[in-house]
């Protein structure tokens, strides 16, 4: 069982798993599944096709893309629960999953691995890094099989409020009892910051002690249950401590929060964070330092709308692909 129960949601988790149905994402929809039992989750499947020249082409691929995302809906996915929604839209993927984001307010998006395109990437950002930035829910990046709950979970923490939202994020939607635990901390040695700065210089181990003493306040502070952390404290560059302790713990699960501003592409999920979304070889949960507290627990208590149809040719075609009337699936056209 997850840290937290279902009596504690003021109403169903939803999660929110957006694929692009190639294999390399058969992943994250695996995981989704074992998410969903674990929290006795409501689950969605999000698809987004590509705007085609005629109304006609448009809905046979509308079509196609709802029988394969229903089809892979109705394969083992989940072992309680219903089975899940099927959404399909037709537009640009970015805008579409970030528009679902905003307008159904899930407790959580999962995505599979991301191949960079140089030029694209560089100058937009991947679609987890604009997710991220919308600082809607936490985002789940996917990078190896579900072949069960996370065992092995590694925080990447500091002292900052971001930090604090992973932690609760972490025990509300990925902890269970029996998983191990480990916080990485990392800090830049006293003798790195005095070469900027004058002053007596600082015991190395006083710093440490200091830190050591935050973390675990900042656990009593956050956690649901603090001793189940185990907490290594090190000198050194964030980014590379923590990639350095991912090869030593071999965690299934990587989390770290991220201040997730957007106010410069380089900084759009600050430069740890975007350091380690690349580089970690695990599975990522990037929690977002969120804009407003009152939103989220709103969207928690209130029924997601569904999507309004904006003339009668995509009512028609929704009818159409809608072959079950009792069926939870969703179609919209927005090119």
């Amino acid at each position: 069982m997850a840290a937290t129960t279902a009596t504690e949601f003021e109403a169903m988790p939803r999660l929110l798993c957006a694929t692009d149905l190639l294999p390399k994402s058969e992943i994250a929809i695996d995981r989704a599944g074992w998410l969903a039992d674990e929290l006795t989750a409501d689950l969605s499947l999000l698809h987004v096709v590509s705007p085609v020249s005629s109304d006609r082409a448009l809905e046979q691929t509308l079509e196609i893309a709802v029988a394969r995302l229903q089809a892979r809906g109705r394969q083992p996915l989940r072992c309680v629960g219903p089975e899940p929604e099927v959404v399909v839209r037709a537009g640009g993927a970015s805008r579409a999953i970030l528009d679902s984001l905003v307008r159904t307010r899930p407790d959580l998006l999962i995505l599979g691995p991301h191949e960079p395109r140089r030029g694209t990437d560089t100058l937009q950002g991947t679609v987890a890094e604009k997710a991220v930035s919308a600082r809607v829910c936490p985002v789940l990046i996917v990078r190896r099989n579900a072949d069960g709950r996370y065992r092995n979970v590694l925080l990447a923490l500091d002292t900052s409020a971001r930090s604090r939202a992973a932690v609760r994020a972490a025990e509300r939607l990925v902890l269970t009892r029996s998983a191990r635990t480990t916080v990485i901390h990392a800090h830049v040695p006293p003798h790195v910051l005095l070469q900027e700065i004058s002053g007596p210089a600082v015991p190395a181990d006083s710093v440490r002690a200091d830190a050591t003493e935050l973390m675990h306040q900042l656990l009593e502070e956050e956690s649901t249950n603090p001793r189940r952390y185990g907490l290594v404290v090190a000198d050194g560059n964030p980014a590379t401590t923590i990639l350095h302790a991912i090869q030593e713990i071999q965690p299934d699960l990587l989390v770290v929060g991220t201040r997730g501003d957007g106010r410069m592409r380089r900084a759009l999920l600050g430069s740890v964070a975007n350091q380690l979304l690349k580089e970690a070889t695990c599975d990522v949960l990037i929690v977002p330092h969120p804009l407003d507290a009152a939103p989220a627990l709103e969207a928690k208590t209130t029924r997601r709308p569904r999507a309004r149809t904006s003339s009668s040719a995509t009512a028609q075609r929704q009818t159409h692909v809608r072959l079950n009337p009792d069926s939870r699936t969703e179609v919209v056209d927005e090119s």
